[in-house]
């Protein structure tokens, strides 16, 4: 589990018997390919932290167009809202989930289940301090990239795609970048094949 102590290490301090404690808490899963951590619909009874292997948070709006909300991975390349996999609101206040969580390649992670983390927090008042500091944290990337859906065109979040994250387009399927930016995988092509035309 020393990873996942090493990651909290970055945002807080966390000494020996923190680190212990967290832990006892934790338990190692391993997941295939293709396979659903959750369903849109269900409630969120767990959060997970990604080791190895990858996979995706998606929705499907009104339209019935699918978005890919986050990709989960861990490698140098990940940032924090990668390396954690979890909706929020699901799993803070035990209601049905909006994402579908979905396994791309075999992954191997961190899970915390609902029930524990309850525990967890009712005993430690460092335990309260990474959650603060984690929820901020989710609540930033939310915003972040809400707003970036609803205000930005497809072209503007392409281009902040090749600034911010292009690794990305390297890690995962053209369809699934499409739905990451709310495009059609087609229109990705045309947007690609527009910006090499006009370099």
């Amino acid at each position: 589990m020393k990873i996942i102590t090493d990651f909290i290490s970055r945002y807080t301090t966390l000494n020996e018997d923190d680190a212990e404690f967290l832990t006892s808490f934790l338990t190692s899963k391993k997941y295939k390919a293709n396979e659903v951590i959750l369903k849109s619909g269900n409630i969120a009874a767990a959060m997970y932290f990604v080791i190895s292997g990858s996979a995706r948070s998606y929705f499907v709006n009104s339209q019935g167009q699918e978005y890919t909300w986050t990709f989960n991975f861990n490698d140098p390349d990940a940032l924090f809202e990668n390396s954690i996999i979890i909706d929020h609101h699901s799993f803070i206040n035990q209601t049905p989930s909006a994402l579908t969580v979905e396994v791309i390649k075999d992954m191997e992670a961190v899970e915390l289940r609902h029930e524990n983390f309850l525990t967890m927090l009712a005993a430690s008042a460092k335990m309260h301090e990474i959650v603060k500091i984690f929820t901020e944290k989710g609540f930033y990337y939310t915003s972040e990239r809400a707003f970036s859906l609803f205000t930005k065109s497809a072209k503007e979040r392409y281009l902040q795609l090749l600034k911010e994250e292009p690794y990305l387009l390297n890690k995962f399927s053209h369809y699934h970048i499409a739905s990451y930016l709310g495009i059609a995988p087609q229109s990705l092509s045309r947007l690609r094949k527009e910006l090499t035309d006009t370099r």
